[in-house]
């Protein structure tokens, strides 16, 4: 197998072809438009048996890239950032582009179980409309605070455009969260039904998680949203620690929905004080929840994609 390694970027691509004993074969630079994207194309169909591995395919700029790609029946594994930072910690070790594209192959390479991404236009819908929400989120509370800290010497016409600023950011934010609710409703409302998560959070999961099926089991969807520990022995100390790695947008989505049940779900409360009384701190206790949230996380979006009843809660 032929992994072909791509750092994108806005205005360039850079790829670089890896043999499975990680030896470089060939590489190829282009401009990221319509002609440098069909000659990537090309490019490929120089190695027969091959598969993809792009750093940050989340990104809008490598969106006309994907649509390509799928179109032909390619496989596209999305590598997260944090996994290439091994390569890019290396003192003495230059940086460009091309020593980018390898190390993203380099990554598929040591990793081949992880799951390739799937193209789904509700899925890129989510995106944009998860992503958009949170950044109209900022602004609007970074305007709130500015708002709040205006001394009262100031003219009030600068409260009052202020004011007009967020009432703007606000019909568009709940423009935006009103869009997510219609298409979780469409694609998974299931999630809705599980407590601690609502239409924001569900929306995240959809547009981050991408088709359920793409993993193998439910120690592999924990382990893609940071939730499953990680064993960190030598000798005779053997310890778990918190993966700092996994997907960003995803571990939050577990944290939210743990501190909920932890507020109000009675089952929840018991299982972290029984956490507590076996030895383990608060931010143990949580990150054991988190786990069990994954799971059942999963377990519900695959019976949703199977049509089989919800799991009960474990």
């Amino acid at each position: 197998m032929i992994i072909l390694g791509l750092d994108p970027h806005p205005t360039t691509h850079t790829a670089v072809a890896l043999d499975s004993r990680g030896l470089g074969l060939d590489s190829l630079s282009v401009q990221n438009d319509a002609e440098g994207l069909n000659q990537l194309c090309a490019w490929s169909a120089r190695f027969e048996l091959h598969c993809w591995a792009i750093e940050g395919a989340g990104n809008r700029y490598v969106a006309p890239l994907l649509a390509l790609l799928f179109a032909n029946d390619q496989s596209v594994s999305h590598i997260h950032p944090s996994l290439t930072r091994q390569y890019r910690a290396r003192r003495g070790k230059k940086k460009n582009d091309l020593v980018d594209a390898e190390n993203v192959a380099r990554v598929l390479l040591a990793n081949p179980q992880l799951p390739p991404d799937q193209l789904s236009e509700q899925r890129t819908r989510l995106q944009e409309l998860s992503r958009t929400r949170d950044k109209l989120a900022q602004q609007r509370k970074a305007n709130q605070m500015m708002l709040e800290a205006l001394p009262d010497t100031m003219a009030a016409s600068l409260s009052t455009a202020l004011q007009a600023v967020l009432t703007s950011l606000e019909a568009a934010w709940k423009e935006r969260e009103h869009a997510m609710a219609t298409l979780v409703a469409q694609v998974a409302p299931t999630l809705l039904t599980l407590q601690g998560i609502g239409v924001v959070l569900a929306g995240t999961v959809l547009a981050e998680m991408g088709d359920i099926q793409r993993f193998e089991n439910v120690h592999h969807f924990a382990s893609d949203c940071g939730a499953a520990p990680v064993e960190r022995g030598s000798g005779k100390n053997t310890r778990w620690c918190v993966n700092v790695g996994g997907h960003r947008q995803l571990n939050p989505v577990l944290h939210l929905m743990a501190l909920t049940r932890r507020r109000c779900d009675e089952r929840t409360k018991t299982f972290v004080a029984k956490k507590e009384q076996e030895g383990k701190t608060k931010r143990a206790a949580l990150r054991a929840l988190k786990t069990h949230l994954a799971r059942e996380l999963y377990r519900t979006l695959h019976a949703c994609h199977l049509g089989s009843p919800i799991p009960a809660p474990s």
